[in-house]
């Protein structure tokens, strides 16, 4: 009798080593599919290129475009998201290969990889500039040493 019991729970234990290791391969392949079209987000990325790849004149327009939306109330809480069908896209940021213009914030997202990004920093614009911040546009790319770097790409 005890016999059967055993033979019995081992059964059940077995069947759930099974779903756990099948839970487990499914969990994984998941993520490796998702990591597998993730955009790089470090120096060599193509996104920094794109950046580094905007002219002087550009910059300097945008910093002024940003400036003046950065005051604006009508702005969305999350900012601009280019791309989507969200909302439309002021024509000052219209040209732009990114992925969000957060005046507000003083930022551009250029591209997002996973829990990291690569922003353009407008120093002087946004909630969070101080007063006598030099007027400067920064790269700011990736998330862990030795991965990630700043660029100052123009400046007043």
């Amino acid at each position: 009798m005890h016999i059967k019991k055993l033979l019995k729970s081992f059964g059940y234990n077995l069947i759930r080593a099974i779903l756990v290791i099948l839970a487990v391969l499914i969990i994984i392949t998941v993520i490796f599919m998702f990591m597998w079209d993730v955009p790089s987000c470090n120096e060599d990325s193509e996104a920094v290129a794109y950046a580094r790849s905007l002219s002087q004149e550009r910059l300097s327009k945008l910093y002024t475009d940003m400036k003046q939306f950065s005051t604006k109330d009508d702005i969305p809480i999350d900012g601009y998201r280019i791309n989507r069908d969200e909302g439309e896209v002021p024509i000052e940021f219209a040209d732009l290969q990114v992925v969000k213009v957060r005046p507000s914030d003083g930022n551009i997202m250029i591209e997002g990889c996973f829990d990291h990004y690569i922003y353009l920093k407008f120093s002087g614009i946004g909630y969070r500039s101080k007063l006598g911040d030099k007027k400067e546009i920064i790269l700011n790319w990736g998330e862990h040493p030795p991965n990630t770097g700043t660029q100052v790409l123009w400046s007043e």
